[in-house]
């Protein structure tokens, strides 16, 4: 399967100009430092050898470039979905974004947000834009700046350009990548649903110990379904191959930290008599990635470990991949007309828990706003307590492991609660292939031995990690992981 977008193909000399155009940017950056980042201080853009500045350098000018590419290919099939006046609209939005890949690349300061007509937070972005300039004594700069903020803002003011069309309100540019990420993974998707559908339809035949040994299966899928990301590759192909079920047993040495028997004597143990266990799933990537998640939850629902389900989805495009209401919708549907038996009738177990409400879709705000988890009880207390009505959450992938954890550069042993500051909701899963400098709950030494190995080991989505938070207040289990 190719990738929707056309390979960057440039002419020698196109490189060369390239190379330095870039280098002649960087010395617009004022205090970049040629070092990692220190430990205890947030990930960013001024330290040249950090994922940061290498993001911000390469991977976002190239996300964007991606995009003006696809507006042009599809410029013809979007005016004739969107009408004649959307033609000049595109021209004017491919204009806009190579500004904003301008304002990158040379280090402009980041701007305030305009009113928007659908989910306006202009005043949440404006006025953290606010703090920043006051904390930092300047308006922040793109590599200046924290890298989480910048990043998100980025993605925040693409969702803005087309919200500010009259007819591409609802346009996704990363539609088709995402579908792509589907379709492209289709071999590993029809194994992974006859390896659920077999343990859905001998639900009565299973024993205590085997529902336990599937159960971690399923978590180690659901991990190893993160590493299909697409704003890791900017927007590159990015699809499973094999059978995921059959590959996890030589995966198994790149799980970092494993704490999913927890969560099995967390879920195995609760009392569902007042059927009110609630898990809730804050999604990460669509496609291959969401499709291990349905298969985790309707093995959580079928074998009796949960009552709902609720699937946090982001409320615009984000991050490339990340998946909306519309990519779920998608996949369920492509899901129940597959002509694959198995795969038809895990959909059609999905579509009927979304009819029947054991399987809900939620859109929240927060996920799109600027701030990290740990400001969530102040800055969204509706949404923390909606969380604390779960009896889990699972935060899935690398962008929600760095709002936990603050997008702070801790000592690799620090452990994972910690890192949190605060943030307990209720009981904390994360699922996470590690693509970003930021790393806790290690054993000591074992972060320095991966580095000599592989002195990349935290971009490269290689390893995994699995870990959580069980309160310690839980009557079925009194342990903090």
């Amino acid at each position: 399967m190719k990738c929707c977008l056309l390979p960057d193909v440039k002419s020698e000399s196109e490189k060369v100009e390239t190379m330095s155009q870039r280098t002649n940017s960087l010395d617009l950056i004022q205090g970049l430092q040629d070092i990692e980042t220190p430990h205890g201080v947030h990930l960013a853009g001024i330290y040249k050898r950090s994922f940061a500045f290498v993001t911000i350098r390469d991977r976002l000018p190239v996300i964007l470039t991606k995009i003006v590419d696809t507006l042009s290919r599809e410029k013809d099939e979007i005016i004739k979905q969107y009408g004649q006046e959307s033609a000049e609209e595109v021209k004017h939005i491919i204009g806009r974004i190579s500004k904003l890949k301008n304002e990158v690349v040379t280090n402009k300061p980041l701007q305030r947000l305009p009113s928007v007509d659908i989910d306006d937070d202009k005043n949440v972005w404006n006025e953290y834009l606010d703090e920043r300039t006051r904390i930092e004594g300047e308006i922040p700069c793109w590599f200046n700046t924290h890298w989480l903020y910048c990043e998100c803002y980025l993605y925040r003011r693409l969702a803005q350009e087309f919200a500010l069309t009259k007819t591409l309100k609802n346009y996704d540019p990363f539609r088709k990548q995402k579908q792509d990420s589907f379709t492209g993974s289709i071999g590993s998707i029809i194994a992974l649903s006859h390896y659920t559908m077999d343990l859905i339809n001998r639900t009565e035949n299973v024993s205590s110990a085997e529902r336990k040994h599937e159960f971690i299966k399923l978590i180690k899928v659901d991990l190893w379904g993160n590493r299909c990301d697409l704003s890791l590759s900017a927007g590159a192909e990015s699809n499973q191959s094999g059978n995921p079920i059959s590959l996890l047993e030589s995966l198994e040495k790149d799980i970092l930290v494993d704490e999913s028997k927890y969560i099995w004597d967390l879920l195995s143990k609760t009392d569902k008599q007042n059927n009110s266990l609630i898990v809730d799933i804050i999604l990460d990537n669509a496609g291959y990635e969401l499709f291990t998640d349905l298969c985790l939850a309707a093995f959580m629902v079928t074998h009796g470990l949960t009552q709902k389900v609720r699937f946090y989805v982001k409320s615009r495009p984000w991050y490339v991949s990340d998946t909306t209401v519309n990519d779920f919708h998608w996949l369920v549907e492509q899901m129940k007309t597959s002509s694959n038996p198995d795969l038809s009738a895990l959909g059609e177990i999905c579509a009927n828990h979304v009819q029947n409400n054991i399987f809900t879709i939620e859109e929240e705000l927060f996920w799109t706003e600027p701030y990290d988890y740990a400001q969530m009880k102040s800055r969204d207390p509706i949404l923390y307590a909606k969380l604390s009505e779960a009896t889990l959450a699972i935060f899935k992938g690398d962008l929600n492991y760095r709002k936990l954890t603050g997008d702070i550069n801790f000592e690799y042993t620090t452990s994972f609660l910690e890192s949190l500051r605060g943030f307990t909701p209720t009981n904390l899963l994360s699922l996470r292939t590690i693509k970003s400098d930021v790393c806790v709950g290690l054993p000591p030494g074992k972060a320095e031995a991966i580095r000599a190995k592989d002195e990349n080991w935290l971009i490269t989505g290689q390893y995994g990690l699995i870990q959580a938070t069980i309160n310690s207040g839980c009557p079925c289990i009194q342990r903090t992981c």
